[in-house]
């Protein structure tokens, strides 16, 4: 096992959008591959580091409820939770980011910047921070699996 889950198919999703459109900075608790079939992507991703998610997070069931919607003291670069947002979604504006209301972002692992091109595909593992935006019209599948 490499560590990247039973290889039981958990959900799909495709994406139409057009030039410029973004998925704030957040995380997916599976693993997952990002496919591009038109257009141009960039990714930024965030590798794991010890700060980077919560104890609340790792000591709960993803996918409940009662973790979905509780609220936590934030004390992570990402500031996700922070006024009552959800646990794996940043408030940040990673591109104009407001170092005064977030100061911790400063302390953010330095991101490794991927642009996918049609016929590309980016595995994202599970818990890595990432950031997306479309720098064309753009169509892409997520697979996620367990």
């Amino acid at each position: 096992s490499y560590g990247i889950g039973h290889g039981k198919l958990y959900h799909t999703m495709i994406w139409f959008g057009p030039k410029g459109c973004v998925s704030p900075l957040h995380y997916d608790p599976l693993d997952n591959l990002l496919i591009q079939f038109v257009g141009r992507k960039r990714i930024l991703l965030y590798p794991p580091s010890k700060s980077s998610s919560s104890s609340f997070i790792e000591d709960h069931d993803i996918f409940s409820q009662e973790a979905y919607g509780k609220s936590e003291q934030v004390s992570s670069w990402h500031y996700a939770g922070y006024n009552k947002t959800q646990y794996n979604t940043s408030p940040i504006d990673i591109e104009k980011p407001d170092y005064q209301t977030y100061p911790d972002f400063a302390n953010a692992p330095v991101p490794i910047e991927c642009i996918l091109y049609p016929g590309d595909i980016l595995f994202i593992p599970q818990r890595w921070w990432h950031h997306v935006r479309s720098l064309d019209t753009s169509i892409s599948v997520n697979v996620w699996w367990r």
